[in-house]
């Protein structure tokens, strides 16, 4: 039944309660944060996030098998300040010589100084590099897990200075022999493992001798040796030590490398030569002082034995005296204070060597034995009081029991010397040597493998979220309504059969080809139902029942929405004529399996026919169509004459619906032209294609030309099926009967 046409209101009045509540929902729906639309993107880019965690996590995988184990070699050190004091205090002296506070820090440098570490290079030809010429890439892995792998181990290799870092080779011969190359290729020599060969380059002579060597013939090795300094640092960077805890004195040392037994090797040979330097250090002291006692040792036995002679003459000349007490309290005094000074200047000229006569140590000293000195001087004042006898008695038994304990304590220096010197003990304890640990502390495979999935999650994501910006198409319809206030009146989900059926209708195959009655349970055939039922509300105003559906640009759907739309409405009873009004690119012919376009449109605007004539009936019942006929070539100059008014007035009084396809409205003006006569404009928009200013400007198209689009239809959207986006179809979908 032909549903009733009110005259359209005026232009500027409201479009109703129910117009403005949607649109006002729209406006506070676009407002919301709402977080499903971004989780139904990832969802849709799952196969994009699945395949850079696939890739990411083949590359962490590669990368833990490429990269080579690093093992880890520790040894201990326990750093000793001084010995327990020995039971003879004149011993205690002379340890300051060889003895001093410890100082970690100063010993960690000294370990990782080039004097330790390159004796061990030298000791253990860590300059030495024997590597064979594999595979890239794979190569050296795979022979890492080979053991019969090529290997080359150099016992003796001789370069002179200018040659260090250049590039010699071997190549593996027939019988397990080599031959020795030069940078140039020039044939050096050939020998066998454990042979030394000699040869002589550039006027320089040359000396290699391997220690075990094993390759197939023609397997080629590099062998050079680094300059000393840069095998310094490459050891120094794989070396550490600290103290274990503060004020310890315990020293930890651990030493990084890609062959365990190596690394243990060279960690026990740096301990090693640092003990060994600790010791020459300190037997280098204990000889410097030797030397210097044993230079004071004529000295003071000529002096002993000087005031023995002079004790003994007076003696002999003068017989035997008593002294008095006070007199023998003066003699012991003055030997003690005599004694006393002998020892600190001995101090003093220690120190010397090491400090200057203004160091506050020295000064200090100084002060002492000035002290002591005045003493002395007060002591022999007194002493000149005693009677002449008893005075030279005291002075010369102070003479000899000064130069007696001197000698004494010189004697007892040097044979406490000789025994330190003859110990292998020293300032340093090997607490724990360094052992083979197996077990490789690097690559760490677990965070390798969990670092690269977090990175092909974030590379997935960040995939996804870059092809959502690109994409600047419209893929939520609240945009349309909010931005333009344009309703929409229906979404249209995709629809697979519906493509079955466009590449038949490519192939130009006979036939009916409308989803609407070969699948008329198609989601998207139930969306233009729903469309059928809100036009029946939102036409009552219209001034005829022409409906134009038009679209900004080619290939979005707008032949496909006409047809089965069409036949929609005819199902419902109505009596429905489409038109294709496309006289460029129409094929809505195709649709219904009409052989040609001709006999249509263009030739009812024309004149050579009338409209009666061209009208084709359909399988579809009560649906009739009209193609465009013959293509003309200036579709616009056609539609533009009176008779195209004249023909729609005519048809909307015999059909119940008028479906006009019209071209896009933003390539040409045909759609402008047409909507002047419409009483119904559509516009389709389709999903992730256009952007919003694209819609914008299709909508101005026609209010310029004094046309009003009463909605939109958002065509084949393509649902993630989860989250925001499969609740936002179900709610259009129902849209129209919940109004």
């Amino acid at each position: 039944m032909k549903p009733p046409f009110l005259p359209n209101r005026p232009t500027g009045q409201p479009e109703g309660t129910d117009g403005q509540s949607r649109r006002r929902q729209a406006n506070e729906e676009s407002d919301e944060l709402d977080l499903f639309p971004w989780l139904g993107n990832l969802w849709e880019g799952r196969l994009l996030i699945l395949a850079a965690l696939v890739a990411s996590l083949s590359l962490g995988l590669f990368y833990a098998w490429w990269t080579p184990p690093i093992f880890q070699s520790e040894a201990m050190l326990q750093l000793q300040a001084k010995k327990e004091k020995p039971s003879d205090a004149s011993f205690t002296k002379m340890e300051s010589l060889f003895s001093e506070p410890v100082d970690t820090r100063s010993e960690v440098e000294i370990i990782k100084s080039n004097l330790i570490l390159g004796r061990t290079i030298e000791a253990l030809d860590l300059d030495v590099v024997a590597e064979p010429i594999l595979a890239p890439i794979v190569g050296t892995a795979m022979a890492r897990r080979d053991l019969k792998a090529p290997r080359m181990e150099v016992d003796t290799l001789e370069l002179p200075l200018l040659m260090q870092g250049h590039f010699f080779s071997v190549v593996a011969l027939p019988g397990g022999s080599f031959q020795w190359l030069a940078p140039d290729g020039a044939v050096l020599g050939k020998g066998q493992p454990k042979e030394l060969v000699t040869a002589e380059y550039l006027g320089e002579p040359l000396k290699l001798q391997l220690r075990r060597f094993w390759a197939p013939a023609g397997q080629k090795f590099r062998l050079f040796r680094r300059p000393m300094q840069d095998a310094i640092e490459r050891l120094r960077l794989d070396l550490d030590v600290s103290e274990r805890a503060k004020l310890t004195n315990i020293l930890g040392l651990s030493l990084r490398g890609q062959d365990s037994v190596k690394c243990a090797a060279t960690l026990n040979k740096i301990v090693d030569e640092y003990v060994r330097h600790k010791l020459e250090k300190r037997s280098a002291e204990i000889a410097k002082a030797q030397a210097i006692l044993l230079g004071k040792m004529p000295e003071l036995k000529a002096r002993l034995e000087t005031a023995e002679n002079r004790f003994s003459q007076f003696r002999s000349r003068s017989g035997s005296v008593d002294l008095s007490r006070e007199a023998d309290g003066f003699l012991s005094r003055s030997s003690s204070l005599s004694s006393q000074v002998s020892g600190l200047k001995q101090k003093r000229e220690e120190l010397l060597r090491t400090y200057r006569e203004t160091a506050d140590v020295v000064t200090t000293l100084d002060q002492q034995i000035s002290k002591l000195q005045q003493e002395m001087n007060q002591i022999d004042s007194k002493v000149r009081v005693l009677p002449g006898l008893q005075q030279e008695v005291v002075r010369l038994s102070r003479d000899v029991q000064v130069a007696t304990e001197l000698y004494t304590a010189l004697l007892n220096n040097i044979q406490q010397l000789q025994l330190a010197s003859a110990s292998d003990l020293g300032s340093v304890v090997v607490v724990d040597r360094a052992s083979v640990n197996l077990e490789p502390v690097a690559p760490k495979k677990s965070v390798i493998l969990l670092f690269f999935l977090f990175l092909g999650l974030a590379c997935g994501v960040g995939l996804v979220a870059l092809r959502r910006s690109l994409r600047r198409g419209i893929e939520d319809h609240r945009i349309i309504e909010s931005k333009l206030g344009l309703p929409v009146f229906v979404t249209i989900p995709h629809s697979k059969a519906q493509r079955l059926h466009h590449e038949t209708i490519q192939r130009s195959t006979d036939g009916l080809h409308l989803l609407a009655i070969q699948d008329s349970g198609d989601l998207a055939v139930e969306s233009l139902r729903s469309l059928r039922t809100m036009l029946n509300f939102y036409m009552k105003d219209a001034p005829n029942p022409v409906i134009l559906i038009s679209g900004p640009s080619p290939t979005i759907g707008k032949s496909f929405i006409s047809a089965n739309f069409a036949a929609v409405l005819a199902q419902s009873g109505s009596r429905v004529l489409l038109v294709d009004a496309d006289l460029r690119r129409g094929k809505l012919h195709k649709y219904f399996g009409l052989k040609n376009r001709l006999n249509g449109l263009s030739d009812v605007i024309s004149g050579q026919q009338g409209w009666e004539s061209v009208v084709k009936t359909t399988e579809v019942e009560r649906l009739d169509v009209i193609s465009t006929g013959l293509l003309p070539p200036n579709p616009s100059d056609l539609l533009m004459l009176p008779r195209l008014a004249t023909f729609l007035d005519e048809v909307s009084k015999k059909y119940d619906y008028v479906i006009v396809d019209a071209p896009p409205v933003l390539p040409v003006t045909d759609a402008t032209i047409i909507g002047a006569t419409a009483g119904t404009v559509l516009l389709v928009a389709k999903f992730a294609q256009h952007p919003l200013d694209e819609l914008r400007t299709a909508v101005k198209r026609f209010e310029s030309h004094g046309i009003q689009v009463k909605g939109c239809i958002f065509n084949d959207i393509k649902p993630v099926g989860w989250g925001n986006n499969y609740r936002r179809y179900n709610y259009i979908y129902n849209y129209g009967f919940n109004k």
